[in-house]
């Protein structure tokens, strides 16, 4: 555009020369020309410049806007995070009950169930056993199930594992167990246990299985010495009145094993069987159910006897 005109005004001024009137009018329209576009000029200046602030301003408003909505939406999560810890808190347990099935090739189901969860166990096994008592003094396990040794193996091979693996580190592997008795044995063991119990075959009479498994158990916990990967404690207890079979895993998972009597026809005493476990799963990280459990279990081991060796 400039140079239009430049070349418009320089014809202007020669024509001028030969015709002032024709010259005059060209040099006119030149600078008319001249002005509007300056005037052009500036206003697309003042545009651009308008644009740039408008769209700065605009930008502005937008992070503006995009932190107010990042407040509610924060604001909206937390709320439902809150609504949904609430409804857990009131569903924070699942529960099943695992029947036995005594008698047919599926025998010891629900001794299965606690071999499948001490198998997966990774901080801690906790157990109050089974009461079984003397031949004569009520229902007797005299032929306990394959399925409970295997439950019982399982324990012994989570120790076993966890002490052999390499490295530093680790989380430790607690395996505690009450073992009941009847009352006139605990207190015939406590009389003779100044330093500890050491007990006697004779002391596991109704549970010889247990017995065997305690002996390989405190050999696990001899090898291990001051090891920081495994934790053993057995402990003696008297015979805790309606009280299940209770094994606890890790915060996880509780199992109540319920007894039942097995009567044959000319029995004078019943044998112990087993009718289930009740199994119960914590949903809320151990808060609502193992927690308390483990409380109840350090009350129970204040109130009982560490067994320091297992005689021959």
């Amino acid at each position: 555009m400039k140079i239009i005109l430049s070349l418009a005004s320089g014809y202007g001024i020669a024509i001028l020369v030969q015709d002032t009137r024709i010259g005059v009018g060209l040099l006119a329209l030149c600078l008319l020309a001249s002005a509007g576009a300056f005037a052009i000029d500036r206003l697309r200046l003042a545009t651009e410049d308008e644009i740039t602030g408008a769209l700065q301003a605009t930008k502005d408003q937008v992070h503006a806007d995009l932190g107010v909505l990042n407040d509610q939406v924060s604001t909206h999560l937390t709320r439902l995070r809150d609504e949904l810890d609430r409804h857990i808190d009131r569903v924070h347990a699942g529960v099943r009950f695992v029947p036995d099935n005594q008698g047919d090739d599926a025998s010891g189901t629900g001794y299965n169930v606690a071999t499948s969860a001490v198998r997966k166990a990774q901080r801690r096994i906790y157990v109050v056993g089974d009461y079984s008592p003397p031949e004569g003094e009520g229902a007797t396990l005299l032929d306990p199930p394959d399925n409970r040794s295997e439950y019982l193996d399982a324990i012994e091979e989570c120790l076993t594992t966890r002490l052999s693996q390499n490295g530093r580190g680790g989380t430790k592997l607690s395996y505690h167990r009450l073992i009941q008795r009847p009352p006139e044995v605990y207190a015939e063991i406590f009389r003779r246990s100044f330093n500890g119990v050491e007990l006697r075959r004779d002391d596991m009479e109704g549970d010889l299985q247990a017995y065997e498994h305690l002996a390989r158990v405190m050999e696990i916990s001899r090898r291990a010495g001051a090891s920081s990967r495994i934790d053993i404690q057995v402990r003696l207890i008297p015979f805790l009145p309606n009280c299940p079979s209770i094994l606890l895993v890790d915060s996880e998972e509780i199992q109540f094993t319920i007894p039942t009597r097995i009567d044959q026809p000319g029995d004078q005493f019943a044998l112990l069987g087993l009718h289930g476990v009740m199994v119960m799963e914590d949903r809320a990280s151990g808060s609502q159910l193992c927690d308390h459990f483990e409380t109840l279990f350090t009350r129970l081991k204040s109130k009982s006897l560490p067994i320091v060796k297992v005689l021959p």
